[in-house]
């Protein structure tokens, strides 16, 4: 019987009207629920046939995830999965939802495909922060920001790639980003889009004082040490906003892949350029194109 993880966002009030149509459906399928107590405490629903673990344990006792939710809700279940590599399913619950292909008023039509194994599972890198004097990593599926904090002047970081100097950024941060994260902060920061199956790592500052200081991608295997210089007591580290930390001017972050990598469920449809166009409006030509057009 396969068993399936459920995390879920519980400020998503349409949810919480749709979860108990979505948990008979699941169980008259014949699948084995393990749930999040947030699940349980949200809802007004009995679900006493869902068995209920600490989120921390529950990829380990799972055959799959499925995240409601938006992007957030992903990139939390994908830092709770960590290294058991869990495929995650994620069910678009309002919003933009650009990692949340499938809405959540179709999970009844996807679920038979997704029993019958009709659906590949996507490798997505990730990244791993090590900072100085700190036992324990952040992990990203996005990024890994370095950003000023509630100092209003530019810091200095100062970045060495496989122990060799590459540069000083004079700049409001640095984004650390993912092929994934290319169109999240990065991308709104000026960042290239990069497909999700390239395996590199982009660097690109946030607000660079200097017209040369433009974003650079670099190999997957690249071991990046940054080191921060500010007046400010604390400037601020984020990964993927869910880790979120304060450390000291001079400090030493050092980034490089993570040993695993996140796995997406996606069904034989999914699009990643139809979903450039349709929800970041990609390639859209403000021009009438019904006045001219190219001889074809």
């Amino acid at each position: 019987m396969p068993k399936f993880g459920i995390f879920a966002n519980p400020s998503k009030a349409i949810l919480w009207k749709k979860l108990p149509e979505i948990f008979q459906t699941l169980k008259n399928s014949g699948v084995s629920l393990v749930c999040s107590p947030s699940v349980l405490r949200e809802s007004l629903t009995d679900f006493s046939d869902c068995l209920v673990l600490p989120d921390e344990e529950i990829a380990a006792n799972s055959n799959m995830i499925i995240a409601f939710g938006g992007d957030g809700t992903v990139l939390r279940s994908v830092k709770l999965v960590g290294r058991y590599q869990t495929p995650i399913l994620a069910v678009n619950v309002g919003g933009l939802g650009f990692m949340t292909e499938v809405l959540l008023e179709d999970f009844g039509k996807i679920l038979p495909h997704i029993l019958d194994g009709k659906y590949t599972v996507e490798k997505r890198l990730m990244l791993e922060g090590v900072v100085d004097g700190d036992p324990t990593p952040m992990y990203a599926l996005n990024e890994i920001t370095i950003e000023k904090g509630r100092s209003t002047r530019v810091i200095e970081v100062a970045v060495e790639i496989d122990g060799k100097y590459f540069n000083t950024y004079v700049a409001d941060g640095l984004i650390v980003s993912t092929p994934t994260g290319s169109t999240g902060y990065s991308l709104s920061s000026g960042g290239p889009i990069v497909v999700p199956d390239s395996d590199s790592i982009i660097l690109n500052p946030i607000c660079p004082h200097s017209l040369t200081n433009r974003p650079v991608i670099i190999s997957p295997k690249s071991d990046i040490e940054t080191q921060i210089f500010t007046d400010y007591p604390k400037i601020v580290l984020s990964a993927d906003n869910q880790d979120v930390r304060e450390i000291s001017s001079r400090t030493i972050l050092k980034i490089h892949r993570a040993p695993f990598d996140a796995q997406l469920v996606k069904l034989p449809e999914s699009d990643y350029f139809a979903l450039l166009r349709n929800k970041l409006g990609w390639g859209e030509d403000f021009r009438d194109k019904l006045r001219w057009s190219y001889n074809r």
